[in-house]
């Protein structure tokens, strides 16, 4: 159980005066308010049920009611010694009280409430005032009333959620939900942490119940931190909702505001109309559905490959140059690595989104870690970001998970191996991603990598796995497993080593052997087919490839027109149907290139034929917008086209050539002006190393 100060000085009131005392003995001796007082009385109700005593109001005041045993019991746990906070987390606290008040705080009462000198908490309000300013929000002091905040409804709910976040482990947060999704009384009462006892648990529950039901959710999709910072905030607005505070508006970090998607707002909508029904609410504004729609799209949610018309092209493009920039300066090759584009993009989609209503996180070392162990990256992403985003302001966590997929692909290097291994990693993907690239550096035996999240560990064999490992301490986990840190150090590398070579002398019966040689043939046969398939795709492309003149004095439209008869029969099956997409796609979004006379069109149908790429040449030059919002003077169409659906093989042969011409200044100029032969020659090797690869 936790109390605080405030919370432990009334309750031994009250077990010092069992005839009961008035509400005004009580807030003298609190030094608060009367009505603060009433608030403290309702948050411990709750609290002390857990001992089977009632706090009641008798004619002479409130007192305690409940067994002598029972009483002797909140006397001990009310003297047992708690974990000193840090200063950190006191300052934590501190912030999470201020925004919670709904009137003025005394300085003698906070720092009562957190048991310092009145000295340390007017330090600690310059470093939280700090913070304040990111978000728009004063901090009042008033002479004889104390210390109040002035701050949007948006800010508050944001704030606290993200740091209540920081504070609960992942592994001790989703424990505390049953299969029914229902909280498990007995662990909550168990859990002795401050920062979750700042929620409510029937709204706790509440919120993961409705965030778990809801149906075509994708939780498998997002991280367990992402999902744990949704429930809480969902749990926080819940609450405030109920207490009477609601949005009037929604308080925006950058420059320009985003637009809900339907689906994030139909997801919203049916969350907050249940909240509605549950609590009995009268109506609920506008804004909290907006508001609640915003964090659902700042999850990270799987995304249409670039050969789609919802793709956001211009987001491509700024992604891709971001990995052209840090390619730069640290001399990697980051842009070969396809798998960094499309993990880059997923969560670069998702953080822009975040990042209109950001979620401060103060308590995670593994980042500073990050930063120091990848300096170079850190700097190289942090200064890049600026310059491609520069109306965007990312927090610095939000910066250190960019850092975090780079370092992933530096540290991919993937060997031939022969165990099987399960990594329980509640970080995200891109954490996961460097164990999983130290792991396969390191120790040699390992072939198989699977990670799994906290929130997934239900549905896991653990039986299929020769080792364990885990970035987190988990409690009561029965199976064997280890700890390690997602750096993997030294010590722990050389502890892994000397168990995998135990586990691999027990592997020795001829079954193990038969059924390993049986996986190899298997890998073997689809290493060979999907190998076929590229060198298919990739001669398709190259033996259709052309570089073709347009009529003069056609307009845009026309041009496209002109285009898709060229490519009726062979190509196309149906032109209007393919001109309409390519159209519609240029109305969608620009398709510019910044800095060139070309655009990139893109398109996939069932009645295109077969993969085709070429380039048409216009006579006179249109102006077309480019994906950096400025007019450029087209003078090539770089035209991608391929069948609906799109295989795996296909969109990365497609992908290598939207990928290689913005790769570097000598590309771009390459399509911008070179020659059908030069473009050909540069294609058959891009597709000679894709192959190999």
């Amino acid at each position: 159980m936790y109390l605080s100060n405030r919370e432990k000085k009334l309750v031994a009131i009250l077990l010092e005066q069992p005839n009961g005392v008035t509400i005004d003995y009580l807030s003298e001796k609190l030094d608060v308010s009367n009505r603060t007082t009433y608030r403290v009385i309702s948050s411990l109700e709750s609290t002390l049920a857990q001992f089977q005593i009632k706090l009641v109001r008798e004619s002479k005041g409130y007192c305690l009611v409940g067994k002598e045993i029972f009483l002797e019991k909140l006397k001990e746990q009310l003297n047992s010694p708690l974990d000193e906070l840090s200063v950190q987390q006191r300052q934590s606290k501190l912030i999470i009280t201020l925004l919670m008040a709904s009137e003025e705080q005394k300085m003698e009462s906070l720092a009562m409430d957190l048991a310092v000198s009145v000295g340390t908490i007017q330090t600690d309000l310059v470093s939280v005032e700090e913070l304040f300013k990111e978000y728009d929000i004063e901090v009042l002091r008033k002479k004889a009333k104390g210390i109040s905040v002035k701050a949007s409804e948006s800010s508050r709910r944001l704030i606290i959620s993200g740091l209540i976040t920081s504070e609960v482990n992942e592994y001790d947060f989703f424990r505390l939900f049953d299969t029914n999704n229902e909280l498990i009384t007995e662990r909550w009462e168990r859990a002795n942490n401050p920062f979750l006892y700042e929620l409510i648990p029937v709204d706790l529950e509440h919120a993961y119940r409705e965030l778990k039901q809801l149906d075509n959710f994708e939780i498998e999709q997002v991280t367990d931190r992402q999902f744990q910072r949704l429930v809480t905030l969902l749990s926080v607005s819940i609450s405030r909702m109920a207490g009477g505070f609601v949005l009037d508006k929604i308080h925006y970090s950058v420059h320009s505001p985003i637009q809900n998607t339907r689906d994030s707002q139909e997801k919203a909508k049916t969350i907050l109309q249940n909240v509605q029904t549950l609590y009995r609410l009268t109506s609920i504004p506008e804004e909290e559905y907006e508001f609640l729609a915003l964090q659902i799209q700042g999850l990270n949610v799987p995304l249409k490959n670039e050969f789609y018309e919802d793709f956001d092209v211009n987001l491509g493009y700024k992604v891709r140059e971001l990995i052209r920039l840090v390619s730069k300066d640290l001399g990697w090759d980051f842009y070969l690595d396809e798998t960094l584009f499309q993990d880059l993009l997923q969560h670069v989609s998702a953080a822009l989104n975040r990042a209109q209503a950001p979620m401060p996180e103060s308590n995670n070392p593994l980042l500073y870690k990050i930063i120091e162990e990848y300096e170079d990256i850190s700097y190289s992403v942090q200064e890049n970001l600026k310059t491609i985003f520069p109306n965007i302001s990312f927090l610095s966590n939000e910066l250190v998970y960019i850092v975090i997929h780079f370092a992933s692909a530096y540290e991919r290097n993937p060997r031939t191996q022969s165990l099987s291994v399960l990594v329980i990693c509640s970080s995200g993907v891109g954490t996961a991603k460097i164990l999983e690239s130290r792991l396969r550096k390191n120790i040699p035996e390992i072939t198989e990598i699977k990670i799994s999240q906290i929130s997934q560990l239900n549905n896991v064999d653990y039986e299929e796995y020769d080792l364990i490992l885990s970035t987190v301490f988990l409690q009561g986990f029965e199976t064997e497993y280890k700890v390690v840190t997602p750096l993997l150090m030294d010590d722990e590398v050389k502890s892994i080593k000397l168990y995998t070579r135990q586990i691999l002398a027990e592997k020795k019966t001829k079954k193990d052997l038969q059924d390993q040689l049986y996986s190899q043939n298997h890998a073997e046969e689809n290493s060979f087919k999907t190998f076929f398939e590229k060198l298919s795709e990739a001669n398709t492309i190259l033996d259709n490839f052309d570089l073709v003149p347009v009529e003069p004095g056609l307009s845009l439209e026309e041009s496209i027109e002109f285009i898709c008869q060229k490519l009726e029969g062979n190509i196309l099956l149906d032109v209007e149907e393919v001109q309409k997409k390519l159209i519609k796609r240029m109305e969608l979004a620009p398709i510019g290139i910044p800095n060139t006379n070309m655009a990139l069109f893109h398109c996939i149908d069932e009645t295109i034929s077969k993969p085709y790429f070429a380039i048409f040449e216009l006579t006179n030059p249109i102006e077309v917008q480019a994906m950096d919002k400025k007019d450029i003077q087209m003078k090539r169409i770089l035209l991608m086209l391929g069948p609906d659906p799109l295989s795996e093989q296909l969109q990365d042969v497609l992908g290598s050539i939207s990928a290689a011409i913005i790769e570097s200044s000598f590309n771009m100029e390459l399509f911008n002006t070179g020659s059908k032969e030069m473009i050909h020659h540069f294609l058959n090797q891009l597709y000679l190393e894709k192959i190999k690869n």
